[in-house]
């Protein structure tokens, strides 16, 4: 990384008048080199040595560099969703020793237009915050923008806020700015920019993740760097199975802002994916400790629970999201009806699987609203929701739905379309069983991973082949006991021969074998 920036620093702090001590002078310059380093705990440390020596006959002059600091945190907070109250605060009360070319009011002002990090804030509050009187401002943003690069504020925060103005546009977060000049026009990052304009540019929109490696590997103490680095990780989990490589990111993340609900969540989401629901829950719930309304943490505790076998506290969980009405309030109907159908509790579990479909139609609640229907012999509206499942299913294996369509239609005693069902479960599970086996196979052979991911996922795709495989010879010998009652012999026996290799179904195949030789070519009564 390029070092220009650093030149002429200390000479342009010795130059600093008479009320500042040489020894002052020296910490002036260490502060200067601290802001463009750029990482919050550089920010931190400078703004204090601003704040000691900017006081008595040394106040006028410091403050302008104290302000600059304190608006760089306040953005800085804001970007890794934590509170910027306090921040803001010491920026305002800084008005009345600086000169009227800073305009601390409107400086604030464009700050209060930057909306915190996107993953540590509930979308509620998000909403709240874009419809506030605050956001007014944006109406002339062009004109705001043309201000700010010729205001009093000093560089580099001038330029910083600016780009982050920009990337606000950048990131959708609301309507494009009007005439608001292209990234080029603002002339805040060049080849000699110092790392705290390298890490705003490399964060704007999408990552630059290059550059952020570079940051981190450069500069240490610029931990907010993994945060950043360690989001990007977590999307890629599943494809890459870079485990260790993203537990370090997060780690080091949640070390250093462990007040961070953005980061608290990132940790919860990791371990979720990684499937450690346990570490997950205590971070979804350190997540709801900083924001309690927030609406993916509520979900994702609830899930956690679930699998957890902690049902009446996915319950609960899943019954404040209720009572808030989050925007994600069918899936709290829906695992709060998974529960309650676990438990058999099945007038309950009617009803929130009801309220969900109210909400959204998707293969996985209609596909439980026909096992709770099925169990309560509610059998029409339990065959309309099963096959409403298999086709919104968009291609995926729904096998569930097709097996519990076998035994809704076998309850109607409609034999022939029950064999199809079975028959269509029982492919579905043989489909299941071979990806599994092709992704057992991918992992075993991939030694890049990390050991604890890769023994989960070996005891993940061994479970799900073993329990699969078991579904499909069952499905088989349902579909062939149906098709035999329908008088379809020889499809009975092609199904009943697969069923055969199951030795948990023996006695079952050798009584349906004797029951076909008896029987055949007859019907089954």
């Amino acid at each position: 990384m390029r070092r220009g920036w650093l030149a002429g620093v200390v000479l342009s702090a010795a130059c600093a008048s008479n009320p500042v001590r040489p020894a002052d002078q020296v910490q002036l310059g260490h502060a200067a080199t601290l802001v463009r380093e750029g990482c919050y705990d550089c920010l931190l440390e400078a703004r204090d040595i601003y704040a000691r020596v900017g006081v008595g006959r040394a106040a006028p002059l410091v403050a302008p560099r104290l302000l600059e600091a304190e608006l760089l945190l306040a953005l800085r907070e804001r970007e890794l969703a934590l509170d910027s109250t306090a921040t803001e605060a010491r920026a305002r009360a800084l008005a009345p020793v600086l000169a009227p070319s800073l305009d601390v009011a409107r400086l604030l002002a464009l700050v209060d237009v930057v909306p915190r990090e996107e993953n540590g804030t509930p979308r509620r509050t998000r909403v709240a915050w874009m419809r506030s009187p605050a956001q007014a401002v944006l109406r002339n943003i062009a004109e705001e923008l043309a201000w700010l690069q010729t205001s009093a504020l000093g560089e580099p925060a001038r330029g910083y806020l600016a780009l982050t103005l920009y990337c606000g546009q950048r990131r959708g977060t609301r309507p494009p700015y009007p005439n608001v000049p292209p990234l080029a026009d603002l002339q805040v990052v060049g080849p000699d920019a110092p790392p705290l304009m390298v890490y705003r540019a490399a964060t704007c929109g999408g990552l630059t993740i290059p550059f952020l490696n570079g940051l981190r590997a450069d500069a240490p103490r610029f931990v907010e760097t993994a945060y950043f680095l360690g989001r990007a990780s977590v999307g890629m989990i599943q494809q890459r199975g870079n485990v260790a490589e993203t537990r370090e990111l997060v780690t080091a993340a949640y070390g250093r802002f462990p007040a961070s609900p953005a980061v608290t969540m990132l940790a919860g989401r990791f371990n979720q994916l990684v499937g450690d629901c346990a570490a997950g829950l205590r971070f979804y719930d350190e997540t709801l400790a900083l924001e309690p309304i927030h609406e993916d943490a509520l979900l994702g505790r609830t899930v956690c629970l679930t699998f957890l076998g902690r049902r009446p506290e996915a319950i609960a969980t899943a019954t404040r999201m209720i009572e808030l009405k989050t925007d994600n309030v069918e899936e709290a109907f829906y695992w709060r009806a998974w529960n309650r159908w676990s438990d058999k509790a099945l007038d309950d579990a009617r009803r929130d699987i009801e309220a969900a479909k109210a909400i959204k139609s998707s293969g996985e609640i209609h596909t439980l609203a026909g096992q709770v229907e099925h169990d309560q012999d509610d059998l029409a509206p339990a065959e309309a929701d099963l096959r409403t499942a298999r086709s919104l299913s968009n291609g995926q294996q729904n096998c569930t739905a097709a097996w519990y369509l076998g035994l809704v239609l076998m309850k109607k005693e409609r034999w022939l379309e029950t064999a199809e069902a079975f028959d269509e479960a029982r492919t579905c599970y043989e489909l299941r069983v071979a990806q599994s086996e092709a992704g057992l196979t991918r992992i075993r052979a991939n030694d890049d991973l990390d050991p604890e991911f890769r023994d989960r996922q070996i005891a993940g795709f061994e479970a799900a082949i073993v329990e699969d495989r078991s579904q499909y010879h069952a499905a088989a010998f349902n579909a062939a006991n149906h098709f035999a009652r329908a008088g379809e012999i020889e499809k009975a026996r092609s199904r009943l021969e697969i069923a055969a290799a199951d030795p948990a179904l023996a006695d079952l195949v050798r009584q349906l074998r004797e029951v076909i030789k008896v029987r055949a070519p007859g019907r089954i009564s």
